[in-house]
């Protein structure tokens, strides 16, 4: 399990991005995001070797890159800007009588270790009883989708801006094969007043380098 997060406030008054926090932060809306196909052929591949939940080792390579972005961490809490420096997931599962349930995932850097506590989690969710979930209000988390059935072009995210919502949402979709390789959509979506498109793209880079290089993930 990841240690406790200890979050540490943001100097605002003395933050590079003073101006752009202050002129977005009270926006009606916000959230700007992108979606990108992502290539994903060898880390199939490589669970398919392995015999690992494809999309448990998307998401901890989500998580290892999310957690590795300061801007991705930042999230307004009071009107202050707070960095969590230990970020988890709260991922949606789809339950056995076909309704979804929030799944919450504490963030670990070992591999097997998080499958092994993810496959587990997941399970125990599945069960028709499992409440919504008690982590929805939780700042120290992503919110993620996976929508296995849609191979989506972009997503809209129901928001509770007026509470305060700062949480990035990140979103899985369906891969499909294309000249000889596997691609799969991957959305993102963040609040304008932390951060810029400039970030989001070292998300998608570092995510696509995982996805390159997914032997790398057991040398951790």
């Amino acid at each position: 399990m990841s240690s406790i997060s200890s979050p540490q406030i943001i100097d605002v008054e003395h933050w590079d991005r003073r101006e752009q926090f202050h002129f977005f932060k009270d926006f009606d809306n916000p959230f700007f995001g992108f979606t990108a196909d992502m290539d994903v052929t060898r880390l199939y591949g490589f669970c398919h070797e392995h015999q690992f939940t494809f999309s448990l080792v998307y998401l901890y390579c989500s998580q290892l890159v999310v957690n590795g972005i300061p801007e991705l961490r930042y999230r307004i809490r009071d009107g202050k800007v707070w960095d969590y420096p230990h970020i988890s997931a709260g991922s949606t599962v789809l339950k056995d009588n076909q309704v979804f349930t929030f799944c919450h995932l504490e963030y670990m850097t070992d591999l097997r270790a998080f499958l092994d506590y993810a496959n587990s989690k997941v399970a125990s969710c599945k069960a028709p009883e499992t409440p919504l979930g008690d982590h929805d209000d939780d700042l120290d988390q992503i919110y993620y989708s996976i929508i296995p059935w849609i191979h989506f072009h972009a997503v809209v995210h129901p928001r509770n801006i007026a509470a305060g919502d700062s949480v990035p949402a990140i979103t899985f979709g369906k891969m499909i094969e294309s000249a000889g390789k596997r691609m799969m959509p991957v959305s993102i979506e963040a609040h304008h007043a932390l951060l810029d498109g400039i970030h989001l793209g070292i998300y998608y880079e570092r995510l696509q380098s995982y996805f390159d290089q997914p032997k790398s993930l057991l040398e951790r």
